[in-house]
């Protein structure tokens, strides 16, 4: 939330758009920590359902939206927040363009995301080497992401990392990666997913206090129009 302030034009009575939002896992926290006037839009009607049951939701205006073809007339938003959402896409520059399109003069774009660079020491990368060449191909670096910035026409592009320590537990994150939490775990073979939970196992019974179980590296690219 400290890094969104920071990076958005401050002043009163600011337009975010939340693209990509999910279950408004940052919408709802943006409306009411901030005090933004957020749209959450997604292309998951499942996903807003879920987003405004819950507490504080009412807040967030919930929309459904193709982020290649959003809707919204020209410069609708003073702000548009990004997670975890152009890797997903064939051509993420139509995503990139169209938030250029309907943010205002001065606006601000943040992408949080892992570049190639965050993920690939990760545990779901060591443990299941085969989803490197899976990512490689699909996951961008950071300095891919600010060129795609600046062909769309933002300025002022910059990244920032930060070490964030989404899991209480090594567990927590074995339990996760059971279930493929992470996409790329469907996309490898059963034998190599299997190879990687035994290893997984075996790391966290020899190394249960070490933290880099916990941590993801994540870079957050902003620009300005």
């Amino acid at each position: 939330m400290n890094l969104i302030s920071e990076r958005i034009i401050s002043g009163q009575n600011i337009e975010l758009l939340d693209l990509g939002c999910g279950t408004g896992r940052f919408s709802i926290p943006i409306a009411n920590r901030l005090g933004y006037h957020v749209t959450g839009a997604d292309n998951s009607e499942e996903m807003l359902l879920k987003a405004r049951k819950k507490d504080g939701a009412k807040r967030v205006n919930w929309d459904m939206q193709d982020a290649t073809l959003l809707s919204y007339p020209d410069a609708s938003f003073d702000a548009i927040f990004m997670s975890h959402l152009l890797h997903h896409v064939d051509n993420p520059s139509d995503i990139v363009e169209e938030c250029y399109r309907v943010l205002r003069p001065g606006g601000t774009i943040l992408n949080r995301y892992g570049s190639m660079e965050d993920i690939r020491g990760d545990p779901e990368h060591k443990f299941f080497p085969e989803t490197i060449e899976f990512d490689e191909v699909r996951t961008p670096t950071r300095k891919q992401v600010e060129e795609l910035f600046r062909k769309a026409g933002f300025n002022n592009v910059s990244s920032k990392v930060l070490v964030e320590q989404p899991y209480p537990s090594p567990e927590v994150r074995l339990r996760g990666a059971e279930l493929k939490f992470t996409s790329v775990l469907t996309l490898i073979n059963q034998s190599a997913f299997e190879k990687g939970l035994e290893n997984f196992r075996k790391y966290i019974s020899n190394n249960p206090n070490d933290q880099w179980l916990l941590e993801d590296k994540i870079t957050f690219t902003s620009g300005k129009k």
